[in-house]
Order: structure tokens, then C-alpha cells, then sequence
């Protein structure tokens, strides 16, 4: 579960938000003035996000390699908000 929460919220809390993350698995969303900052994620987690971030980086590496021309350009457009989207749902 993601939860957003304040930076100072964090602050004030730190050890019992890791002990959240490490044993319950719970994300946070660290919020300064309303806007995202950072996150609060597991080890697991994170080297889970890792690990799929490479394989679909290569994936779309590949893809650009194949597609040469005009609609390159949009492919690679395409690509950059897809990845923007990933990271957005996978936090």
C-alpha cells in the first residue's frame, strides 16, 4: 500500500516508517509543500524495481534500434512518456 505523507510527518517518525516498510512492506510518498519529493520503499522492493527497470530499458533499447526513420522520433516520444507513466504507478 502507498501512502503519501509530509516530510516533516517523516521526519518526526522515521523509525517507525522504517520498521513499517522493512516488516509490513508498506510505501510512502514524501511530500514537501504538497508536492512529491521522494519514496519510502523496501530493499525487496526496490531491487525488484531495479531489476525491471533494466529489462525495460533493454526491451526498449531494442525496439529503437529496429525502427529507423521518420517514426522514430515518435516512437521515441512514446517511449519517454511510458516510462514516465511506469515510474508514476509503480511508486
Amino acid at each position: 500500500m502507498k501512502e503519501n505523507i509530509t516530510a516533516m510527518y517523516a521526519r518526526k517518525n522515521f523509525g517507525r516508517l522504517l520498521d513499517k516498510t522493512a516488516l509490513l512492506g508498506e510505501s510512502y510518498v514524501i511530500e514537501r509543500a504538497g508536492r512529491p519529493m521522494a519514496a519510502l520503499v523496501s530493499v525487496d522492493r526496490l531491487e525488484e524495481l531495479q531489476v525491471g527497470g533494466v529489462a525495460m530499458e533493454e526491451t526498449l533499447e531494442k525496439m529503437i534500434k529496429k525502427i529507423k526513420g521518420p517514426k522514430s522520433k515518435k516512437l521515441e516520444k512514446a517511449i519517454v512518456e511510458a516510462r514516465e507513466a511506469a515510474a508514476n504507478l509503480l511508486l
